[in-house]
């Protein structure tokens, strides 16, 4: 288990060697307006009158389980701020994020490295900034990790940013032999949404979730982007490593959808 504590502010971090986030798609969508201090909050995540019917008696009870089980903690790597995920290295190390933009790697006794260099610019304001980090199942032959981070979007920055400003992009980069710096980064998706999990599935391709802004002040019935199918956000979108789409992808080929779907 990883305890994750010392919250951090946010930031953007910058990096030299990547001066600028990666362009955005053609399908921007606009974020929700930044909060004017002292407004009264309207709207949340459950005003908008979703109350689904259930489909058969029980469907909305969860059982009881029949019987809970004691767990033994134990602390292995401490001192993390902002943790999001977590993965295993060959040989026991553990990869480890930190939303606000760092990425390190836990010994098997617990040590944090120093954070690894080389990430992209990215935007780590309130939720948003690093997310997976994921090592490549063949990572013991390529060293290859792949990551999701939020970045704003090309061109001028306004004055007062939007609320969820930046946009998620997947990206994947190759670990330098001494750990210390990613190197040949490339981005490989914009996912347009604002945070996102990520698995390598057993074919090797990479399944990823892309989120829409919620939560206090942001009615759902705003963002209907879930339902269209020419929008990433919302979605759980299926790539190649090398960013390619699959063939056998389910709505490739078709006009009115994007393929990553």
């Amino acid at each position: 288990m990883i305890v994750a504590a010392l919250a951090l502010s946010t930031a953007i971090v910058p990096s030299a060697q990547n001066p600028s986030p990666p362009a955005a798609s053609d399908r921007v969508v606009p974020r929700p307006p930044a909060q004017v201090r002292g407004a009264p909050e309207t709207g949340s995540t459950v005003t908008d009158g979703y109350a689904p019917i259930p489909q058969w008696l029980g469907q909305t009870r969860a059982p009881r389980p029949a019987k809970s089980e004691v767990f033994t903690v134990q602390t292995v790597a401490s001192g993390i701020g902002g943790g999001f995920s977590f993965h295993f290295l060959p040989g026991g190390r553990i990869l480890i994020n930190e939303r606000p933009g760092r990425m390190r790697i836990a010994s098997k006794d617990g040590a944090l490295s120093v954070p690894i260099g080389g990430l992209p610019e990215l935007y780590a304001g309130g939720p948003q900034g690093l997310f997976e980090v994921l090592p490549d199942r063949d990572f013991a032959k390529n060293r290859t990790i792949y990551f999701g981070y939020t970045a704003l979007p090309a061109g001028p920055r306004p004055a007062v940013l939007p609320r969820l400003a930046g946009l998620l992009m997947i990206a994947r980069a190759r670990l330098s032999a001494d750990d210390r710096r990613l190197e040949d980064v490339r981005v490989l998706l914009n996912a347009e949404g604002i945070n996102g999990r990520m698995i390598q599935a057993p074919d090797g391709t990479l399944l990823i979730t892309s989120g829409i802004p919620a939560g206090v002040g942001i009615d759902s019935p705003d963002w209907p982007q879930p339902q269209q199918m020419t929008s990433r956000m919302g979605k759980v979108l299926r790539i190649n490593t090398d960013g390619s789409v699959p063939g056998s992808n389910p709505f490739a080929g078709r006009r009115d959808a994007l393929p990553e779907i």
